[in-house]
C-alpha cells in the first residue's frame, strides 16, 4: 500500500495559511487529501490494483505514484475530500458518449469499455451520492469527451463470512462513525505460502469504532502489519479522532505499526512523531508492541506499507 494522500480536508499547504507548519519546507509536511493505493502481487505474475478514496487530488496522486491499472475503487465516504476526484477514472474504465449516441453501438474510434464497469464499493449512503453528483456519469449525455463507467456495489453484502475478494486479496468493509455519519473502513488481507494472514486496517474519517468492529479485526485480520488510523491533531475534535484517541483505538486492535493519517497543520511531522512516541507510555498494549519491534507514528505522503509474504 501506497499513502498517496494523508491530509485532512483542506491539506497542508493550506490556502491563504502562514503558520510555521503551512511554510514548513519539510517534504513530510506538505499533505494531499487522503488516498491509499494497493498493489499486490499475484503468483501468475499479474496483479491486484486497488485505490482507497478518490479526492480532489486523485489525478496527481496517480501520476505521482503511478497508477496504471485499477480493478476496484473503495470508497470510505462521500465527502468531497474522498470523492471529488471520481471523474479522473473515466482513463481506467469509459463510456464514449460519441458511441453510445449511436443506437448503442461504440465506434472503433471511441470504443466503449467492455462489462458493467469500474466496480466501486461503498455504503449505501456514500453510493447514493455518488449517483446524486455525478449524475451525468449515470444517464445519457451530449456527444463528448467520455465519462466513466462505474459499477456501484453497497458494500454491505460483504461481511467476514463473505468477503470481497479482489485478485488474491480478501476485503472486508468496517462499520465506523465520523460524527453523525456512518463511514467504511477497511480491513486487507493475503494469505502468505504458509498460509498465514496478514492484513493492513485503513480506518480514516473517524471518531468512534464500534467495539462490534474491532472485533471484527481482531477475528479476521491475522497478523494485522499495519493501522493506519484517523488522528487529526492533538485536540479533540467532533468528528474525528485526536491522537491520544487513535492511540487509545490503535491498543484495542492490536496491529504492529500504527499510522495516523488524516492531519491538520496544528503541528508539524517531527512533533507529532515526538508526541506519539512520548505517549505510547500511557497505553500498555503499545508498549508491549514497541518493545517488538512495532511503531505508532504519523503517517506521511508516499509513505510504503508492506505486509509479510
Amino acid at each position: 500500500m501506497i499513502l498517496m494522500g494523508t491530509g485532512t480536508s483542506h491539506g497542508i499547504p493550506v490556502i491563504a495559511c502562514s503558520c510555521k507548519v503551512c511554510r514548513s519546507h519539510n517534504r513530510k509536511d506538505k499533505r494531499l487529501r487522503c488516498s491509499a493505493y494497493v498493489e499486490q502481487q499475484e503468483k501468475n505474475g499479474g496483479g491486484t490494483h486497488l485505490v482507497i478514496d478518490t479526492g480532489p487530488e486523485f489525478r496527481i496522486q496517480a501520476l505521482t505514484y503511478h497508477v496504471t491499472e485499477l480493478d476496484a475503487v473503495l470508497l470510505t465516504h462521500s465527502h468531497a475530500d474522498h470523492l471529488d476526484g471520481l471523474d479522473d477514472l473515466r482513463v481506467f474504465s469509459h463510456t464514449k458518449s460519441e458511441g453510445a449516441s449511436r443506437c448503442g453501438v461504440p465506434s472503433a474510434k471511441y470504443a466503449e469499455s467492455p462489462g458493467a464497469g469500474l466496480s466501486v464499493y461503498s455504503n449505501a449512503a456514500s453510493l447514493n451520492d455518488v449517483r446524486n453528483r455525478f449524475d451525468y456519469i449515470f444517464k445519457a449525455t451530449q456527444i463528448g469527451g467520455g465519462k466513466p463507467k462505474l459499477s456501484l456495489v453497497d458494500s454491505a453484502q460483504f461481511s467476514e463470512n463473505n468477503p470481497l475478494v479482489v485478485g488474491s486479496v480478501r476485503i472486508i468493509p468496517i462499520p465506523m462513525r465520523h460524527g453523525r455519519l456512518e463511514t467504511t473502513g477497511w480491513l486487507l488481507c493475503t494469505t502468505t505460502g504458509n498460509g498465514t494472514t496478514h492484513s493492513i486496517a485503513y480506518l480514516t474519517d473517524c471518531n468512534e469504532i464500534p467495539g462490534s468492529s474491532i472485533e471484527l479485526l481482531r477475528r479476521n485480520g491475522g497478523s494485522i502489519d499495519h493501522v493506519v488510523i484517523d488522528g487529526l491533531r492533538e485536540t479533540s475534535h467532533s468528528t474525528h479522532f485526536s491522537y491520544l484517541e487513535a492511540m487509545a483505538c490503535a491498543a484495542r486492535i492490536g496491529g504492529s505499526h500504527t499510522w495516523l493519517t488524516h492531519i491538520c497543520h496544528n503541528m508539524n511531522h517531527r512533533n507529532i512523531t515526538k508526541y506519539c512516541r512520548a505517549h505510547v507510555k500511557d497505553f500498555p498494549e503499545l508498549v508491549k508492541i514497541v518493545k517488538n519491534g512495532g511503531s505508532v507514528l504519523p503517517a506521511y505522503d508516499g509513505l510504503i506499507l508492506n505486509t509479510e509474504k
